[in-house]
């Protein structure tokens, strides 16, 4: 999902220890003014997510935190990967309240041929993409990957098993990681303009989007809704990283991966299980909506503090043009799908 978290995992797999001074702070402990930096940034990140609680929207928690991180360069919490990832896993598994697991099932149904034609054709698209305009083999994969199914998750898992190098899988997953803030910016503005109905906009931003975190930020900003539709269309896309993990293997050689469901994805649907068998209170129902969407600007602040200065200056035109090119390509196709399909 996020590039600390993903970072870590690599560098288990791969014994790449360098791969934390791309993605963590360079300068800690070096700097005479680091104590005073991670001051700011405490503040600063405190502020940014009361902000985003206040007005219930996590691109403000995003994007103030990305803002520190930048012109601080300083991150003020060791494990904010981790929580980030616990903070969104719970959001979503919260949802499988008010989602109930006949929708759930509908939605798998309507939504499975349409996931399928997207996460192949646009893994097949990257890869063709990424020979014509000459980039790296390997960061090919690795966008190929992350744009068809699940952003950084994909990325961290395919890494070690095409031995990545550190550069190379930074590169990937800050390229990811910035088309997802435009996106999270552009796409509710998009969606009202097209007149897109809630299911419709859940669904495109749940194909258009690479990770979770954005796609559920930038469904809830437009519908509580939209929010339900995309968590189970987005889980079921990210279900296509098990079948795709093992092909890598296979080709490569390799017995790394770690082909296996997510937790929280088994949590999300007993959840929407125990809502059809004890109905909740419209007020409790609302309460746990809350306890979501808080959660959710917080896992947002936290992966804002990920990308670091270094990180955004070792991306290639190739990579770049790779990347958003094949997203731009891809996006409007998916709401196509969405529609016609």
């Amino acid at each position: 999902m996020a590039v600390d978290e993903a970072s870590k995992d690599l560098s288990k797999n791969q014994g790449h220890d360098s791969i934390k001074n791309i993605v963590e702070d360079p300068d800690k402990g070096t700097s005479p003014n680091h104590g005073q930096k991670s001051t700011l940034a405490w503040l600063g990140l405190l502020s940014v997510i009361t902000i985003g609680i206040y007005f219930q929207n996590p691109a403000y928690a995003l994007l103030g935190a990305l803002a520190l991180r930048l012109i601080l360069d300083v991150n003020p919490i060791k494990k904010s990967s981790a929580i980030g990832k616990l903070s969104l896993q719970t959001a979503i598994v919260l949802l499988g309240f008010s989602l109930g697991i006949d929708s759930l099932m509908q939605m798998s149904s309507d939504y499975g041929l349409i996931v399928a034609i997207f996460v192949l054709g646009t893994l097949g698209l990257g890869l063709v993409m990424g020979r014509l305009l000459r980039a790296d083999e390997v960061e090919t994969t690795l966008i190929a990957s992350g744009t068809a199914i699940c952003g950084g998750t994909a990325i961290a898992t395919l890494a070690p098993l095409i031995n990545a190098k550190p550069q190379q899988f930074a590169v990937a997953t800050a390229l990811v990681f910035l088309l997802n803030i435009i996106a999270l910016l552009t796409f509710p503005y998009i969606g009202t303009q097209l007149g897109l109905s809630q299911e419709v906009f859940g669904a495109w931003v749940a194909l258009a989007i690479h990770d979770t975190s954005s796609v559920m930020a930038t469904a809830t900003i437009y519908g509580d809704e939209a929010a339900q539709v995309a968590a189970a269309v987005k889980l079921g896309r990210t279900l296509w990283l098990i079948p795709l993990a093992f092909a890598v293997s296979l080709i490569y050689g390799r017995r790394e991966a770690k082909i296996r469901v997510p937790t929280f994805v088994l949590l999300f649907v007993c959840m929407a299980i125990v809502s059809r068998f004890i109905p909740l209170e419209p007020v409790v129902v609302g309460y746990i909506s809350l306890i979501s969407k808080t959660l959710l600007v917080i896992a947002l602040a936290m992966i804002g503090l990920e990308i670091n200065r270094q990180t955004l200056s070792q991306m290639s035109m190739r990579s770049i043009g790779l990347g958003v090119g094949l997203w731009m390509i891809v996006a409007p196709v998916a709401l196509a799908l969405v529609l016609y399909l």
